[in-house]
């Protein structure tokens, strides 16, 4: 790896998660309380965009194992996407024309954006067997690209409002928010830039290969047991991972009678993930990615586990969210590379890996966890008979620290049950990655 990539690896995801804050924070009320939208059209939009932005997921992965480019695989799409997303981004925070008119404009630059940035964000990703076929390199790649996404998770709570505010301040309406897009899609595309600038040389047509056929990609995700163990694995964790965001807000309001408590708590929430990023690699030469994931997620949920009986305190609750997420954090750092295993070891069970559609389920795991993430919270709630209108009770207070420790350790436990199908450890990596480099030398 050279020193560009050693020094701001993973800064991708700074600039990604800047932008998309910019549309999970503000878009709904943008759409609802600035362009004055009917709800029906609000509904139409958010709903339908959501549905799309999943299935392109899927379908940006095939793009990206369809088409090779004649100077690499991967690495063009960090250029070229960048312009085309930040283009049809902005015009989610616009109203052109009436209120049907301004709702097919948004809708359309939702979908599109999404779909684009679907497929650089997938490629960025495949880099990392690019740069990399060793288990500890991409141990490493992969947990950069973690502290990266929770930095930028740090920066939405708290650079983004901020910057919102101010920018309100000095004008108003849906300029103020069209601005602000054009500034979030600005730092996306130079954190982008910067990714395809230090990766030159490492994306060959050479080193990735041909595009593959549909009926390749095909055989080769039926025969891969490991992706389905991990992919279910990972989406179901993710469930507990998200749904602790949105559960802070009634813990802090109900238990803690302070909704301003919950952004210090976040803070430290991925804080927590940024040092468990960085942690990582260095646990990996010890015990090996693997294990190094399974002591993660156990850890992190022995950690949430004790919210049930720790005093409610902001403080202590914020200790207890920092060390779950440093624990979390080690194991989120190596999501991306144990994806990219899944895609050697369809490589080498197959001959070909639809590396692109691989990498997409790790896009697929987070959506679907955000979706069924919502259905879950509503499902508790509904099961504890919350009424936002009622007084405040100790028995509301209680079921509310109830859901706050179970609903995250629930989920975790069962991500562990698909984790046992799981069985590519490094040095099994290793011997595959020999026999696929031995395989391409003879052919």
């Amino acid at each position: 790896m050279n020193k560009g990539i050693k020094t701001l690896w993973g800064i991708s995801e700074v600039g990604f998660f800047m932008m998309s804050s910019m549309e999970t924070m503000f878009l709904v009320f943008f759409l609802t309380n600035v362009a004055l939208l009917p709800l029906p059209i609000v509904g139409a939009i958010t709903g339908f965009s959501a549905l799309a932005d999943a299935v392109s997921a899927i379908v940006a992965g095939i793009v990206i194992d369809k088409v090779t480019f004649k100077n690499g695989k991967y690495r063009p799409w960090l250029l070229i996407c960048p312009p085309f997303v930040s283009f049809f981004f902005v015009f989610c925070f616009t109203k052109i024309g009436g209120d049907v008119t301004a709702g097919i404009i948004i809708g359309i630059g939702y979908i599109l954006s999404h779909f684009i940035w679907n497929i650089c964000w997938t490629a960025n990703r495949n880099m990392i067997q690019v740069i990399s076929r060793d288990p500890q390199d991409r141990a490493w790649l992969s947990s950069r690209i973690g502290v990266g996404s929770n930095i930028g998770k740090i920066m939405n709570s708290l650079v983004v409002p901020l910057m919102t505010s101010a920018m309100l301040g000095v004008m108003s309406g849906v300029t103020a928010y069209t601005v602000m897009a054009i500034v979030f899609v600005c730092i996306f595309m130079i954190c982008y830039f910067i990714h395809y600038g230090i990766t030159k040389g490492y994306d060959t047509t050479e080193s990735t290969g041909k595009a593959i056929t549909f009926k390749q990609i095909g055989k080769s995700l039926v025969n891969n047991g490991q992706l389905l163990a991990f992919f279910l694995h990972d989406a179901i964790r993710q469930i507990a991972f998200i749904g602790i965001g949105s559960l802070t807000s009634y813990y802090c309001v109900v238990v803690l009678g302070d909704q301003k408590k919950a952004t210090p708590l976040l803070v430290m929430f991925y804080i927590g993930a940024v040092i468990g990023g960085f942690l990582a690699p260095s646990v990996v030469k010890k015990i090996g990615t693997k294990k190094t994931n399974l002591l993660g997620v156990i850890g992190w949920g022995v950690c949430q586990a004790l919210v049930l009986v720790v005093p409610d305190n902001v403080i202590i609750i914020g200790a207890l969210l920092l060390i779950g997420q440093i624990f979390f954090g080690m194991s989120y750092g190596l999501t991306v590379g144990m994806y990219a295993a899944c895609g050697s070891y369809g490589e080498w069970k197959n001959g070909e890996s639809p590396n692109g559609l691989i990498m997409a389920f790790c896009s697929l795991g987070v959506k679907v966890a955000v979706a069924l993430r919502g259905v879950a919270i509503t499902a508790f709630l509904g099961l504890i008979k919350y009424d936002p209108l009622a007084a405040i009770t100790p028995e509301t207070q209680s079921h509310i620290k109830s859901m706050y420790g179970f609903f995250p350790v629930i989920f975790i436990i069962v991500s562990l049950v698909p984790y046992i199908f799981y069985k590519l450890d490094d040095k099994r990596l290793r011997e595959m990655e020999a026999e696929i480099a031995a395989r391409k030398s003879a052919e």
